[in-house]
């Protein structure tokens, strides 16, 4: 009775090591290199597509007077290494015809833009966003001209990966 377990045993961790190495054998052996680059915190090439789900931080909008209730929304978000600049869509938004400058701190990427155009009946002098690479959070924020920085938007961006069709 031992004998048979002991066999039943190890035909199965045989067949479960032929799995395993069909597995690996049929997987790709190797990784593109740019993927690579681009998955790793600390690489700054080329352009990395971002889809982004948004929603109004609630603070920030208690803090500018906003009554609306806004739902979230999926957007699209764009951060150039090479060009050292960035943009995301939306109403108050660092637009792609005037994309903000790009700070690398660690994993995440600064977007700066100065402004200077009222809403909400504050004077707004600055915008910005900021992207953890590391978890995917996005918060946007106001700088005000009485020197108030007001997060206004937050929520979490994922890179899209481009199918090879």
């Amino acid at each position: 009775m031992l004998k048979n377990i002991a066999i039943g045993i190890a035909i199965g961790l045989m067949v479960m090591g032929g799995i395993w190495g069909l597995v690996h054998l049929m997987g790709e052996s190797r990784p593109e290199p740019e993927l690579i680059a681009e998955s790793l915190p600390g690489a700054s090439k080329g352009v990395m597509d971002l889809i982004c789900e948004l929603d109004l931080d609630l603070d920030g909008q208690l803090a500018l007077g906003i009554k609306e209730n806004e739902p979230s929304r999926i957007t699209m978000a764009q951060i150039d290494f090479d060009q050292k600049s960035g943009w995301y869509q939306g109403t108050i938004a660092i637009s792609e015809s005037r994309s903000g400058t790009l700070q690398l701190m660690g994993t995440r990427l600064k977007i700066y833009r100065p402004a200077m155009f009222q809403r909400f009946g504050v004077m707004i002098t600055g915008e910005e966003f900021v992207l953890d690479r590391k978890t995917g959070s996005f918060v946007q924020s106001l700088s005000l001209k009485d020197g108030r920085n007001v997060k206004l938007i937050k929520g979490t961006c994922a890179k899209v990966i481009k199918p090879p069709f």
